[in-house]
């Protein structure tokens, strides 16, 4: 009997024993490869963060080449440096975003005010030549065209940090879309209204895009006579052809309305001599 025991609490000895080994080898692994995974992402969001920050220094560089500098976006760039070298990644390239899109925006400002530059420093002459370039430039700049310019390379820095923010920027898209077919049909009234509701989607609000999504309406052909000499335009009341001189006929009798052929000398119907 006291073999039979002392047989048992061995062979439970030896099981716990297995058992033990099993579990600690399983738990090492475990931990092991959650050790590998979070250092590989530590990894990836170390690279990332380095070339963010890269790439946002090349930009500062150009733009401040062009005489374009934010010191805003310097403290983010500065800030987000800082937090790279403490290990926090992501509020590195959450400030970096922050400084790039400052840049972007600062960028996009200055290529739409370059016309109205020169339109400035036109004004600051007094002589009869530079008003009347000014002038010039004026009537060649139609209303509306660069305020709309401006506001759809806005709406498109907007949709690009919607994307980066996770949100839903489809009726952006649409509506940035829009708003340039109008700016290429030349209607920049209806381009800058959209591109601000592009914007605006952008940024998560409400937009109702059904009357900026409509197609725009083709101006009217003109119509009326035409010449069969030169196919130039025709006023109803014209006798001869405005453009190349040619004789025009009659197209009915001013008497009855009957219709007339060129050649014919009087109304086929009632008679009435067909001025000539």
């Amino acid at each position: 009997m006291a073999d039979e025991v002392t047989v048992g609490v061995i062979l439970l000895i030896v099981a716990l024993g297995i058992a033990t080994y099993l579990e600690t080898r399983y738990l090492r692994k475990k931990m092991k490869n959650r050790r590998v995974r979070t250092a590989k992402r530590d990894d990836e969001l170390q690279d990332n963060a380095h070339n963010v920050i890269t790439t946002t220094k090349a930009i500062v560089s150009s733009l401040q080449r062009q005489g374009i500098r934010s010191e805003e976006a310097d403290a983010w760039l500065q800030e987000a440096q800082t937090a790279n070298a403490r290990h926090n990644y992501r509020v590195a390239m959450d400030l970096t975003a922050k400084a790039k899109d400052r840049l972007l925006a600062l960028k996009a400002a200055q290529a739409s005010k370059g016309d109205l530059a020169k339109l400035d420093r036109l004004s600051l002459g007094g002589s009869t030549d530079e008003m009347t370039t000014k002038e010039m430039l004026q009537k060649e700049i139609p209303p509306n065209m660069l305020q709309s310019k401006f506001s759809i390379e806005v709406a498109g820095t907007a949709v690009e940090q919607g994307r980066l923010n996770g949100r839903d920027v489809s009726q952006a898209t649409q509506l940035l879309e829009a708003a340039k077919t109008r700016f290429d049909a030349k209607d920049y009234a209806s381009a800058l209204t959209i591109a601000r509701q592009s914007k605006r989607a952008a940024a998560g609000e409400q937009v109702d895009v059904s009357i900026a999504l409509a197609a725009p309406q083709s101006p009217p052909t003109p119509g009326g006579r035409t010449c069969p000499s030169c196919g130039a335009t025709l006023a109803e009341d014209d006798m001869f052809c405005r453009k190349c001189g040619a004789r025009l006929a009659l197209a009915a009798c001013s008497s009855c309305g009957a219709s007339l052929l060129s050649d014919d000398a009087y109304c086929p119907k009632c008679g009435t001599p067909v001025a000539q």
